[in-house]
């Protein structure tokens, strides 16, 4: 897979103006470096940029989702979140009171799963993400993901959740506290993006939030995502 790119195969890629990407490099809200005169951009600083888009307005996240379409597999276009979704990586009666404590038992709730074959070195790659800056958004809902594919160390491609039953002091949130946690691993920076995009939209769907928050069993939730993806359609 590529990872870096020019000026004009980045806006090929996200189907932008070369100007507004290049305008967007020049003031630093998208890191790029120049080499021989020429802006070059690396894909995870593509997707750190990409990431801080996701939470826009539902429109903006609709086009976003039909830039990456062209760009993907088949099979990736077929996959998802349901898809990724184990039941036995969810956890409704999450046991964390601080931020490290979120990172290890999100990782060891995937290990055990047998989604992820090496949780200290998951939590390590979370750890290093959560410190350039917290995933954690203003509805009290965190989306921890590694800032790379750590495609040697997943099963497959995966969404865990735990759901804590009070709010924990994350970085960022609703009055600073968190109580919602995904997990979101991906093989590439593609089909994360793309599942990343489907789950903030989910996310914003009237009602979700505060469903998932009384669902009793993991069946329940995974049944509640499952149907708020379906009616993004």
């Amino acid at each position: 897979m590529q990872r870096s790119y020019t000026l004009d195969e980045l806006a090929k890629f996200l189907r932008r103006q070369p100007k507004q990407l290049q305008k967007l490099a020049e003031n630093g809200t998208l890191k790029g470096r120049k080499v021989q005169g020429e802006w070059v951009f690396a894909l995870p600083d593509v997707v750190l940029w990409m990431e801080t888009e996701i939470v826009e307005p539902e429109s903006q996240n609709d086009e976003f989702e039909k830039t990456l379409a062209p760009n993907a597999g088949a099979d990736d276009e077929e996959t998802t979140l349901a898809d990724i979704f184990a039941e036995n990586a969810i956890d409704l009666n999450f046991p964390a009171k601080t931020k490290e404590s979120v990172i290890r038992n999100i990782t060891k709730l995937a290990a055990d799963a047998g989604v992820l074959w090496d949780a200290d070195g998951m939590a390590d790659a979370l750890r290093e993400r959560e410190e350039m800056a917290s995933t954690a958004l203003d509805v009290g809902v965190a989306i921890l993901h590694p800032r790379q594919p750590q495609p040697h160390i997943i099963a497959e491609n995966f969404l865990a959740l735990g759901v804590a039953g009070r709010g924990v002091p994350f970085g960022g949130g609703f009055n600073n506290l968190t109580d919602v946690f995904f997990l979101l691993c991906c093989d590439s920076d593609r089909v994360y993006l793309r599942m990343l995009n489907r789950l903030a939209r989910v996310l914003k769907s009237e009602g979700f939030l505060d469903a998932l928050r009384e669902c009793q069993t993991p069946f329940d939730a995974k049944k509640l995502l499952a149907a708020a993806e379906k009616a993004l359609a």
